[in-house]
């Protein structure tokens, strides 16, 4: 089951990765182990970026190509990395992936404009449409063929959080009361979480189940976002404190709220948590200090929520987006 999507999905990724991209370091997918450590899954062009696993190990991703256009790709351990395509564009992501090898995430057509696709076990690309408007993406997806993820309404006035379950349309989740949401996750219960901003403008983490709707999740004293849930309703995600900075990943109960994870020592150093499996492993990133220079992937685990650093694969930075059932972690790092 697709319990450990990335991600990365958001700001803070694009940012984690632009801050590194901005010293040149060149950067690749890679699957973590805790018997054989962080392996390169190489890349079909330039940089690469894994954003979600399976339970099986297959991984699903993007690519930079030799003409600087992103590309979605499947990995497996018997054929390697595989391009998936486009509708006919120069772009495609790919944020999902359930237990059979299907990949979801968005594809440009020959047009220009970008809608959530699913590519199936044998690499068709299939157009899941939109809530009306011009564009659209897919984030997650469960096992059951339930598909999450963003979509501009009719006018393209904002962008909604979406369900799409099965062979049916989308559903339109609403807002927490500002105009824009994003669904990131959801379990095999379709239980979604997500970001949605409120009336004032700033962002919070939602959790929306069909009996109660969008729920608020809280933050540390700013905006927040949920980014992944297990089938058990645990979610992760970071939230920004008071005055701006830093983030810290938090880990979310019914019972005991948002819960603060930490970082890699430093209380003013950021974090992120990605994924989490159901026996509440959880991978992200953290870095060292408050200048926020050396960020590595993590896993948090047990009760107390004990952090391992993963390293890198030679380089200064690292990220893991996503973890399976049995502990398998991906992600991407620098490897120079």
């Amino acid at each position: 089951m697709q319990i450990y999507l990335s991600a990365v999905v958001l700001l803070l990724v694009v940012f984690l990765q632009g801050s590194t991209l901005a010293q040149q370091p060149t950067q690749h997918a890679f699957i973590w182990s805790q018997k054989s450590g962080m392996r390169d899954l190489g890349s079909l062009g330039a940089n690469s970026y894994a954003q979600a696993v399976n339970t099986s190990g297959q991984v699903a991703g993007y690519f930079v190509n030799n003409l600087g256009d992103l590309h979605a790709f499947r990995w497996t351990a018997k054929a390697g990395m595989k391009d998936l395509g486009t509708l006919g564009g120069n772009f495609s992501v790919a944020w999902g992936i359930d237990d059979s090898g299907v990949v979801v995430g968005s594809a440009s057509k020959s047009s220009g404009a970008v809608n959530a696709v699913l590519w199936t076990g044998t690499g068709v690309i299939k157009d899941l449409g939109a809530l009306g408007g011009s564009s659209s993406e897919a984030r997650g997806i469960n096992n059951d063929g339930d598909i999450v993820g963003d979509s501009s309404i009719k006018g393209d006035r904002a962008t909604h959080a979406f369900l799409k379950t099965g062979s049916g349309r989308m559903r339109d989740l609403g807002t927490l009361g500002g105009s824009s949401s994003y669904a990131l996750a959801l379990n095999i219960n379709r239980v979604v979480v997500g970001f949605s901003t409120i009336s004032t403008g700033d962002g919070r983490a939602f959790l929306w189940t069909k009996s109660g709707g969008m729920q608020d999740l809280g933050t540390f004293g700013q905006t927040s976002s949920a980014i992944g849930i297990n089938d058990v309703e645990h979610v992760v995600g970071y939230s920004v404190f008071t005055g701006g900075s830093p983030f810290h990943a938090f880990f979310w109960t019914k019972n005991r709220g948002m819960q603060d994870l930490g970082t890699l020592g430093d209380s003013g150093a950021n974090s992120d948590a990605f994924g989490i499996t159901k026996l509440g492993e959880i991978a992200g990133y953290a870095c060292t200090d408050s200048t926020n220079s050396i960020c590595h992937a993590v896993v948090w685990r047990g009760n107390s929520h004990k952090i391992q650093d993963l390293g890198t694969l030679g380089g200064k930075n690292s990220t893991s987006a996503a973890i399976n059932a049995s502990g398998k972690v991906v992600g991407w790092s620098d490897i120079n």
